[in-house]
């Protein structure tokens, strides 16, 4: 069925096309809205037909142009013109590439975009199904080149959708990205920084507190050098200072695509999947699950705790600080730790404003791991450990796990030192009833001319129960023989005993130890939570134990959370065979409810929590919080915090505030709070420099792997999901992290754009990139003068409607509009257009333009021009 439109100058309406009549771009160049253009091409059109077909009656022009059929090119949906277009790339529904496409006219008379056959492999069809050209120059189409394939442009969002039948396409993973696509991204040096200042006054005495984080790094390809770092400051106004500065790690890393792999030279950790985590400093090559497809494949802890007043939460591991921040009075988590080892655990201290200190310790093992049929995962490690005393101890480990079958994962390993060895050996059965892990360590250990050795069962269990939504997250046992030793406890044994000194650890002497958390979903009445752990030790030591219950719901928008937790710490003994000491242990109970109701209806409604704990123990008390949350501006850059907390300990009431600031290149938060006898203040910022071969950029913060923007001229242009970051004034921002080995897109906002006469020719970009590279994204920007001509009727009469408008690039600029007008964008401030409407001399004009004189913040340019002919 065919139908006819007629085109009525007066009432009709034509729906907009994005790219070539609103404000995308058309080979390359992006016009001005939608109505002024159609004023100058058509007063109106509709179009209803089946086939989406469109004709155009040109008999319902005005003047000499009803005589032309000027616009017949558009007589068909997504017509597009010959010319070469910067096209999205689909095949089969999955986003391909984006690249620059030639459209040429095939010998049925339609334009096709001409695709090669080195880019047909590229998406992925099979070399089999692509037919060979008979002219090496020759552009083909798809259809010409592939049986069976077929291809749609769609004008409107420059998208080119190829479809193929799956038979002649390869098989690939979800979510695969080809080593070929892979940026290693440029030379650069980085340093990520993260300050807190935390000032006191209490009964008297007033202490300052400064810690300084820096996670620093330089790219040379793919080589990636690494330094973390710490700084920390402590002075009294009693006297009492000390200075220090941590290295905590330095190293060198590789990745290995080719065989699935990343290497690391220097200070690094052994995994802790199987054997227990070391610090060491030497060479380590492991299997790296991240290049794996998403369809196929770290960690770091979450911390939860409470504070009483505003106060500062530290986090050490293996004795080294890695973290610091300050928190207001209430309950807190910190979920953003940088991953520095995968097993160990974790010391959390809190220093109250008044001065009193709290600690806990979060323990940590991993679930059972469970792999695909033919996958495998190697680790090779060798070195002097680290972190263990004055220990230079060298050591080697070999572990490895293979899945066999669907059910069924197996793995194994090897520990050697000097005077020390242990295997491994296990299973991970993954069935129905859940995922149970085995594994069974034999050690043996020299002390002192004894010989001790002994094994370590451990067992792991992970399920969800579906008909009554419970999640078995962890279920850990571990039980150990009395002549068991981990290599970390034979080393610090070892290294106390020859200076004289005492050692203790989590694991030493350690009989067994079982782990669990278990979450229970209530449907609509909410949620119970449970986590806990329990060590039992030999030779006096205590049992360990914590647990942490909880029950959270939702009524009416307005949260409320119930927890009951226990921290219990046996009896410690410490000591070597010369000497022993022991060191009382203590308990402490913490029951709390809090409460959460949004004031308002809105997403930026500010939010009203309450709570109140009850503390037993040694420091037993109660304690009442509030705060009052929210979001400042129109982009919710500023956030604030007002609390308010009592005390029954003797600290009585106090108020505190604080504030956080995120900016385009840090982000920047100051606090302070008043109570009975002390008063705190404090501020932090955050964020990160990266010097690169166009200068020095600043940004909000970075991850290991992220990119840098660069777009000339467009200042102010905000990086989409770049937490705030914009284009500065030499053209750069950052884009703070990307998933690495995975497709990332990158976009622009031109909304915030100063210069009103560059824009970009393009906003988006895909990326992937190899992890810990940093990639340079270069967004293509066009410094251009819209034109309003008013053409000078010439010898000839009107122009041809619909003509397009050349610049000297020979590049499609604009379209002649009735009433002999265009509309074009010029890339300078004065040269030469050429109007055509067909292959002859006398089908093609030029004109002169030139705007020297103006003024340049115009949002159009009016101008009366003759074209000339040629």
């Amino acid at each position: 069925m065919h139908t006819k439109i007629t085109i009525s100058p007066r009432y009709s309406n034509i729906r907009q096309r994005k790219v070539m009549l609103g404000n995308s771009p058309i080979n390359g160049i992006r016009f001005k809205p939608l109505a002024l253009w159609l004023g100058l091409l058509i007063p109106q059109a509709y179009a209803a037909a089946t086939n989406n077909q469109f004709e155009f009656d040109d008999s319902m022009l005005v003047g000499s142009a009803k005589e032309q059929n000027s616009i017949a090119r558009f007589n068909q949906a997504n017509a597009v013109e010959p010319g070469t277009y910067q096209v999205d790339i689909f095949v089969n529904g999955d986003f391909f590439t984006r690249k620059s496409l030639v459209f040429t006219t095939t010998e049925q008379g339609q334009v096709s975009a001409c695709l090669s056959p080195e880019s047909l492999l590229d998406a992925g069809i099979l070399p089999s199904a692509i037919k060979t050209a008979k002219e090496a120059s020759h552009c083909q189409s798809l259809e010409q080149q592939v049986e069976g394939a077929s291809s749609r442009f769609d004008f409107a969002r420059l998208r080119l959708d190829l479809s193929v039948p799956q038979l002649l396409m390869k098989r690939e993973a979800r979510g695969a990205v080809p080593h070929s696509d892979l940026s290693a991204g440029e030379t650069v040096a980085f340093t990520n920084y993260d300050t807190n200042y935390y000032r006191t006054k209490a009964s008297g005495n007033t202490t300052d507190s400064i810690y300084l984080g820096l996670n620093s790094g330089i790219n040379l390809g793919l080589w990636q050098f690494r330094q973390q770092s710490s700084y920390t400051s402590y002075n009294s106004d009693k006297g009492t200072s000390s200075n220090q500065w941590n290295s905590i790690r330095t190293y060198v890393q590789r990745p290995l695509p080719s065989i699935g792999s990343q290497l690391t030279l220097g200070e690094s950790f052994t995994s802790g999947t199987l054997f227990s985590s070391l610090g060491f400093r030497g060479i380590l090559f492991e299997t790296d699950d991240r290049m794996l497809p998403e369809s196929q494949r770290g960690y770091a802890p979450t911390i939860r705790g409470v504070a009483s007043t505003t106060a500062k939460v530290s986090v050490r591991q293996s004795g080294v600080q890695i973290y610091q921040t300050t928190v207001a009075p209430g309950a807190f988590v910190i979920d953003d730790l940088y991953p520095t080892s995968f097993q160990g655990d974790l010391v959390v201290e809190i220093l109250e404003a008044d001065g009193r200190v709290s600690s806990f310790t979060v323990p940590f093992s991993a679930v059972p791991d469970s792999m695909r049929p033919g996958h495998t995962n190697l680790s090779v490690a060798a070195g002097q450990v680290r972190n263990i005393g004055n220990s230079d101890a060298t050591f080697a480990d070999v572990t490895y796990q293979a899945g066999l079958t669907n059910a069924i994962t197996v793995n194994t390993g090897v520990r050697v030192s000097d005077g020390y060895q242990a295997l491994l050996g296990g299973a991970v059965l993954a069935s129905q009833f859940g995922a149970v892990g085995i594994n069974t360590v034999y050690s043996r250990a020299d002390m002192w001319g004894d010989t001790l050795d002994g094994w370590r069962l451990g067992t792991t269990y992970s399920r969800t129960f579906i008909p009554t939504s419970t999640t078995l997250a962890l279920a850990g046992y571990r039980y150990s023989t009395q002549g068991y030793r981990d290599l970390s406890d034979v080393l610090g044994l070892r290294n106390a005993h020859d200076n004289s000194n005492i050692w203790s650890s989590s694991t030493y002497q350690q009989s067994n130890q079982f782990v669990a958390t278990v979450s229970q979903s209530l449907g609509e009445y909410g949620q119970i939570y449970f986590s806990g752990s329990t060590s039992g030790y030999r030779n006096g030591r205590g049992r360990d134990t914590q647990y942490q219950m909880a029950y959270s719901h939702s009524y009416n928008n307005i949260s409320y959370n119930l927890s009951l937790s226990r921290q219990q710490t046996g009896r410690t003994r410490y000591g070597v065979q010369s000497a022993e000491s022991f060191s009382s242990g203590n308990t402490q109970n913490i029951a709390m409810l809090s409460l959460s109701i949004p004031l308002g209806a809105g997403s930026r409604s500010p939010i009203l929590s309450s709570g109140v704990s009850h503390t037993t123990g040694d420091n037993g008390n109660t304690s009442y919080q509030s705060a009052l949350a929210g979001t400042l501006g129109e982009d919710q850059s500023l956030s604030y915090t007002v609390n308010g907390a009592f005390d029954s300990g003797g600290t009585g009431a106090s108020l505190g505030t604080n504030l956080t600031k995120q900016m385009p290149m840090a982000t920047v938060s100051g606090s302070f709070s008043q109570g009975k006898n002390y008063t705190q203040g404090g501020a932090s910022a955050r964020g990160a420099a990266v010097l690169h071969s166009g200068g020095v950029t600043f940004g909000p913060y970075l991850s290991d792997t992220f990119a840098l923007v660069e777009a000339d001229g467009v200042k102010g242009a905000e990086v989409m999901n770049g937490m705030g970051a914009r284009i500065n004034n030499f053209g750069y921002a950052i884009v703070p992290s990307l998933v690495p080995y995975r497709y990332n897109d990158i976009s622009l906002d031109a909304k915030g754009i100063e210069n009103t006469n560059t824009e970009l020719t393009e906003n988006q970009q895909r990326i992937a990139p190899y992890a810990g590279s940093a990639v340079k994204v270069r967004f293509k920007t066009l410094e251009g003068y819209p034109l309003l001509i008013k053409l000078l009727v010439p010898q000839s009469g009107s122009l041809p409607l619909g003509s397009n408008v050349y610049d000297s690039n020979n590049t499609v600029i604009g379209l002649v509009g009735q009433g002999n007008q265009i509309y074009a964008r010029a890339s300078g401030k004065q040269g030469k257009l050429r109007v055509k409407w067909g292959e002859s001399a006398n089908e093609q004009c030029t004109l002169n333009y030139d705007l020297q004189g103006q003024d340049m913040k115009q949002s159009l340019y009016r101008l009366e021009l003759a074209c000339n002919s040629n």
